[in-house]
Formats: structure tokens, C-alpha cells, sequence
């Protein structure tokens, strides 16, 4: 396990991070904060395994970073699973994640605010399969994948 994980989470951290650049930029789907923030655990984990794999790191060096890929990888699922609550009305997103809470008051907001152009919500789910959003799939293979990377210190 130990020579395995690490090739795993690096496999899974590429094939999440495509699967969210695809949907971006090849299906339209506009990310809001929230799924930026996202992404950064992946990266992490992907660089630490790529880098325990590439130099063939064992022993506590191995573990250590295993430790650390979990950790960022169990960060990943708690955002996700935030942006999940966020997706839900369980509570309430960043500011910059929702809807105006004030509506223009005059032709001159109304139009101030379509120039500066509308972020993605964070509460609106762009994309879902079975029930599940995206935030829900990244907040379920986040975990799966923190625990490969615990079982992967051992």
C-alpha cells in the first residue's frame, strides 16, 4: 500500500482537477468560489504524492507526507461539505457567493451592476447527476481519498 497509495491519490488528484477544468472551459459550467477553493486541496494532494512517488520517498518521509496529503485531502471534504450545506439553504455561503441583498435602486445601480457582471452563486447547484452536485461527488472522493491516504501510511 504504501508504493500504491501514493500513485492512487496522484491518479485521482489529476482525473478530479481535469473533470473540474472540462467542466469549466470545455461544458461552460462558471465555478463560483466556493469550487475554487476546491480545487486547492487537490493540488496539494496531487503535488505531495507526485513528489513522494517521483522520488521514490519511504519510511517517515513517506509517512509524513501521506499525513499531510490526508489532512489537506479531509480539509477538501469539510469545504465540500460546507458547499454542500451552501447548495442546501442549511446556512448561509460567503457574500460573495450569493445574491444581492439589496436590489438597485435606480437606472444607474441597475446598470453599474450588469457592467461589473454576475459571479457564479454558490448556493445555485450548475450541475448535479442522481442528486448529487459537484460539491457532493468532490465531498464523498475527498474522504475516500483521505482514507487511502492514512491507509497508505501504514
Amino acid at each position: 500500500m504504501r508504493t500504491i497509495a501514493p500513485s492512487l491519490i496522484l491518479a485521482i488528484s489529476a482525473a478530479i482537477l481535469a473533470a473540474a477544468y472540462s467542466a469549466q472551459y470545455i461544458g461552460g459550467v462558471q465555478p463560483c468560489v466556493l469550487c475554487l477553493y476546491q480545487r486547492l486541496p487537490w493540488i496539494a494532494a496531487g503535488g505531495m504524492s507526485l513528489v513522494i512517488v517521483l522520488m521514490s520517498f519511504t519510511g517517515p518521509l513517506q509517512r509524513t507526507l501521506m499525513l499531510l496529503t490526508g489532512l489537506a485531502l479531509l480539509a477538501g471534504a469539510g469545504l465540500g461539505f460546507y458547499h454542500v450545506g451552501v447548495e442546501q439553504h442549511w446556512w448561509a455561503g460567503p457574500g460573495a457567493c450569493s445574491a444581492p441583498q439589496e436590489l438597485p435602486q435606480n437606472l444607474g445601480e441597475l446598470q453599474r451592476m450588469l457592467r461589473a457582471g454576475a459571479e457564479p452563486r454558490c448556493d445555485v447547484i450548475p450541475w448535479q447527476k442522481w442528486g448529487i452536485s459537484m460539491a457532493g461527488y468532490n465531498t464523498i472522493i475527498s474522504f475516500v481519498a483521505a482514507a487511502l491516504a492514512f491507509a497508505g501510511r501504514r
